[in-house]
């Protein structure tokens, strides 16, 4: 046990002997958390622009939109089919509505169309335009069934509908999307960032393999085990203080709500640490050389964190896309910890800990595996 202690001492005199992992480390969570802060500046202030194209221009379409137009978050504008894409992607546009030809004829039929919604944003910008129109929809189907599919019936029960004097009462909430989305993104450049860090601490056996260090101890009475743990043991108390100071920062200093109780945050994060630490272990123990394990890192860690929606999220790529991100541990936190923010109990999130638990069991097998039967050094430049 002392080895092992004397072992991580030296392990973090050597890490931090390098002034620039004081940067890599804990300066780059920081900058990831003030650009994410700068991304979603103002996005819970602005107004919600909707474009909309008309094709049915009948007393329901007419009246959606006028109602749309009075409510003061949304900025409505007229568009042609045409300019949709253009004006969506350039960012114009938060989304579009299309009302479909005879849209009152669908409803007396028993056919209703579907009114469209289009957004390149997902689910948080289109949810609560998705939601009004469902119930406005819902309600007149009601009313055009209860009419018989006759228009005269429809006309006054539709009228009576509209006179109805309903009663509003206006409260102000938070705005929990934005701070919502400043974590999300946040975590996305902090879980980047872990990887990036627990790779340059499994360098150190790296380097000490090119200086033949490596083998020097594990001569010695120093098991190769004891010297492996302790590099694991040592990313381990890197990983938990960039996420407490994460947390601190996020909570404390720029007063960001994560809507997350501290230690299931440290939990989720702490278990993907682990996953982290095994996978910069796995890639050291398969590497053949310094190159090797450099391009290993390069080419595992950004790839998987783009397809995970670390920077994004996933509902933005294709489904196979999405179906492929299950197969990489960092959707596994990020959907743990966007599941308490949703509402859900700590114990919901159990099977995500399970997952992450096991995709680090099986890296830390293949490289306690890989490790035990790497004999010849004598190539390892």
């Amino acid at each position: 046990m002392r080895t092992i202690y004397l072992l991580v001492l030296n392990t973090l005199k050597v890490t931090f002997r390098k002034k620039s992992n004081y940067i890599v480390y804990f300066a780059l969570p920081i900058l990831g958390l003030v650009m994410s802060m700068t991304m979603h500046a103002g996005t819970g202030t602005n107004k919600l622009s909707i474009g909309i194209i008309n094709m049915d221009n009948g007393i329901l379409s007419n009246d959606i939109i006028n109602s749309l137009s009075k409510t003061e978050s949304f900025e409505v504008v007229q568009i042609d089919s045409d300019s949709i894409d253009e004006l969506l992607m350039d960012d114009k546009l938060s989304c579009a509505v299309i009302f479909p030809k005879n849209l009152l004829e669908g409803f007396l039929s028993g056919n209703p169309k579907k009114i469209e919604i289009v957004s390149v944003r997902g689910k948080e910008t289109t949810i609560w335009l998705e939601n009004y129109i469902k119930l406005y929809t819902d309600n007149i189907y009601m009313l055009a069934r209860a009419s018989g599919g006759k228009r005269a019936v429809f006309d006054k029960l539709y009228e009576g509908y509209k006179n109805q004097k309903v009663h509003l009462e206006i409260a102000k909430v938070d705005d929990q999307a934005n701070d919502k989305s400043i974590v999300f993104t946040s975590l996305g450049f902090l879980i980047m960032f872990v990887m990036i860090g627990t790779g340059n601490t499994a360098e150190i056996i790296l380097k000490d393999k090119r200086n033949r260090t490596y083998f020097r101890i594990c001569s010695a009475p120093v098991k190769p085990g004891e010297y492996v743990l302790s590099n694991a043991i040592t990313n381990i108390i890197i990983v938990l203080i960039q996420i407490c100071l994460l947390i601190f920062i996020m909570r404390w200093v720029f007063k960001i709500n994560t809507y997350v109780p501290d230690w299931q945050m440290v939990v989720i994060l702490g278990c993907f640490g682990l996953v982290a630490i095994s996978i910069g272990m796995m890639i050291v123990a398969l590497a053949r050389s310094s190159y090797e394990a450099g391009v290993a890192s390069t080419l595992v860690i950004t790839p998987s964190c783009m397809l995970a929606g670390c920077f994004w999220p996933v509902e933005y790529m294709p489904a196979i896309m999405q179906k492929i991100s299950y197969f990489i541990p960092q959707r596994w936190a990020l959907d743990a910890v966007q599941a308490l923010q949703r509402g859900a109990v700590f114990h919901d999130v159990a099977g995500n800990l399970v997952v992450l638990m096991a995709f680090a069991a099986v890296f830390f097998v293949l490289s306690a595996y890989r490790f035990s039967t790497t004999d010849d050094v004598s190539r390892f430049i």
